[in-house]
């Protein structure tokens, strides 16, 4: 099982991911489904170092940063001083009253807990959510394969910033190299069991017997390495 040390060298240089069209594009989707407007008061359930919160925060909304790692809520504070982070575990009962926000998003979070407890995280999500608020939940798949995303990436990149994409390939290579064996590390724990990804229906299913109605059919994201859901309360 990936300790502590893992997700803290991961964070580290997890911001590499900022530089890829797949990432920024699934980023730029999940703030889209969220329909996020001024005064919103959000959770982004896994935040990590902060990148779709600030997407949210950008477009106005209010943002509750939720995660178990206090070194990637540190660097979400580096890029927000103003940040609302809560540092917490999604496997225990969440520190918010019943509904608390207006909409909640969790991205490639769920698929690290593990499957059986998966539909009590769901539930938590349910009671903090206000009636009618939206749910917008993204997660790995299991065809999940890192190299499709980079190649999905460099394939844009050179079509789109010929001359630059070579400076950029030599300028992030060494954190790219890292993040994608500590990507490596996640698809093998997989393998193991520690780790289950999304099957084709189970966001879905998961977020019918939570309670939450007018859930969207599966969508590929992340250069198709991902799937995503919406859905009212």
């Amino acid at each position: 099982m990936l300790d502590i040390q893992f997700w803290q060298k991961y964070f580290q240089v997890y911001d590499v991911l900022n530089e890829l069209k797949p990432y920024d594009d699934l980023l730029e989707t999940i703030t889209q489904k969220l329909y996020t407007q001024q005064g919103d008061l959000i959770l982004d359930a896994g935040a990590g170092t902060g990148n779709l919160a600030m997407k949210l925060v950008k477009n106005g909304a209010r943002v509750t940063a939720f995660d178990s790692s206090e070194v990637g809520l540190k660097i979400y504070k580096t890029k927000n001083p103003n940040a609302i982070n809560v540092t917490g575990d999604l496997l225990k009962p969440l520190p918010f009253a019943e509904n608390s926000f207006d909409k909640i998003c969790s991205n490639n979070t769920l698929y690290t807990l593990p499957r059986e407890q998966r539909m009590s995280v769901m539930r938590e999500f349910y009671r903090i959510l206000k009636p009618g608020g939206l749910i917008v939940i993204s997660n790995l798949t299991e065809s999940f394969s890192p190299s499709k995303i980079y190649s999905n990436h460099f394939v844009w990149e050179f079509n789109n910033h010929r001359v630059g994409a070579i400076f950029r390939f030599f300028k992030f290579l060494i954190p790219t190299i890292k993040i994608f064996y500590y990507n490596s590390l996640i698809k093998r724990e997989n393998k193991t069991g520690a780790y289950d990804f999304f099957k084709k229906g189970e966001q879905g299913e998961l977020l019918a017997s939570a309670g939450f109605k007018e859930i969207s059919l599966d969508e590929k994201v992340y250069a198709g390495q991902g799937i995503i859901n919406v859905a009212k309360k």
